[in-house]
């Protein structure tokens, strides 16, 4: 993730002068996408526990005691594509629920 973060901060000092912003997002594993059930499934069979008993393990890791949802990443890159976000570039957007410190 650091060279996601790295890279997130030089294209956005390269672009800003073109008005364009950039911003990452960083969401814990959405249990609503395909390739995270993918994942998880792989990680569950390796562990030899079943896929929701590894969901919710990782799930634990947050304060809400959940992952994020694709709606919540939807709404956030919404937000932070429109004009009520323009002071912000070169940043990631924590969507970890508090699993991941900054």
């Amino acid at each position: 993730m650091a060279a996601v973060e790295q890279l997130t901060r030089n294209l956005s000092a390269e672009l800003a002068p073109k008005k364009i912003r950039v911003v990452g997002l960083r969401p814990t594993g959405m249990a609503d996408s395909g390739t995270i059930q993918e994942v998880f499934g792989l990680h569950a069979k390796a562990w030899g526990i079943k896929w929701e008993q590894f969901q919710e393990i990782i799930a634990a890791r947050s304060h809400g005691r959940r992952l994020s949802t694709l709606t919540e990443m939807a709404n956030v890159a919404a937000f932070m594509a429109s004009d009520e976000a323009s002071g912000m570039t070169g940043t990631i957007v924590n969507l970890s629920l508090g699993a991941l410190d900054d």
